[in-house]
């Protein structure tokens, strides 16, 4: 395989080589925009750049900041401001171990700028529930070497790691749980279509038997009234409740790490926060290995009943 070369970068970046090399080699008496640096940075990513070790400097100067970044959703649910509490508490917590200070922010279509994240200077970064259109406007501003990580979020690029509750071994429990196959799929929202396609490709229902809660109590339960008596599961704990009222003979996914809300007699599956442990570390591999070249993964979490 052909290795890429800084006029590779140039072509594609649609600027000269030289700027290429002063972006590269982080050559401060040079003024180029910060955009034009990012998007060398980026496109450096891209090709799979592979660096020397004189030139460990162009990789953006470590800061010792990790983002997290959550996408809000547009239609909120009661239980959105609780959905991702304690996966972020975890994240920071695992940060700060490691002696990273994290960055908090929310951003929603009132969000005025994209830049502040560029301006931050991140070393890395967890990109929860975003979209498609959004993740490709927002990646663009993070450089060369900045390893990002999206969560609850299917993003078709080999780029970047997903982590995702094992939603396919979470269905094979609910059936052993309940003694026979599912027959409905209640499941909550994400930003993210592409999730939630890859959700329902893995319950191995038809559409017909899958619903997406749009938070409307009459919907749901005109959808309920198509299976009487039949067992079913419900992705996440806060939409097990309002189903269990109606319907007992369903199983929880605790997609929002918030069990101790379920009665004791529902059957639930949980997720395990000691996993973020390893994806924290696999984030801090990669910001200290300047070649992030690695091939695309994805990252489970564990369920458990």
């Amino acid at each position: 395989m052909k290795k890429t070369t800084i006029k590779d970068i140039a072509k594609e970046a649609n600027v000269s080589i030289a700027t290429v090399s002063y972006i590269l080699n982080n050559v401060k008496t040079q003024s180029i925009s910060d955009e034009t640096r990012v998007k060398v940075l980026k496109i450096a990513q891209q090709l799979k750049y592979v660096t020397n070790r004189t030139a460990q400097s162009l990789k953006i100067k470590k800061t010792g900041l990790i983002g997290i970044i959550l996408f809000k959703e547009e239609k909120q649910h009661v239980w959105s401001d609780l959905k991702y509490a304690k996966a972020i508490f975890k994240l920071e917590q695992l940060c700060s171990e490691l002696g990273y200070h994290v960055l908090f922010m929310q951003i929603d279509s009132m969000t005025p700028s994209n830049k502040i994240i560029m301006e931050r200077n991140l070393d890395g970064a967890f990109l929860i529930n975003v979209d498609q259109d959004r993740f490709s406007t927002i990646s663009n501003y993070f450089g060369f070497g900045v390893p990002v990580f999206v969560m609850d979020s299917y993003i078709d690029n080999s780029l970047f790691h997903k982590v995702l509750p094992d939603f396919e071994q979470s269905f094979h429990l609910s059936q052993r749980l309940l003694g026979e196959s599912p027959q409905f799929l209640i499941m909550d929202s994400y930003n993210n279509v592409e999730l939630m396609e890859f959700i329902k490709q893995k319950s191995n229902l038809d559409e017909n038997q899958i619903y997406v809660s749009d938070n409307t109590a009459s919907n749901m339960n005109t959808f309920l009234s198509q299976f009487p008596d039949s067992p079913g599961m419900v992705v996440n704990e806060f939409l097990a409740n309002e189903v269990f009222k109606t319907h007992k003979k369903i199983v929880a996914i605790c997609t929002c790490d918030c069990s101790e809300i379920l009665r004791d007699d529902m059957y639930q599956i949980k997720f395990n926060l000691n996993d973020y442990k390893g994806v924290v570390r696999m984030m801090d591999r990669y910001i200290q290995d300047v070649d992030y070249v690695k091939k695309e993964k994805f990252f489970f979490l564990s369920p458990q009943s």
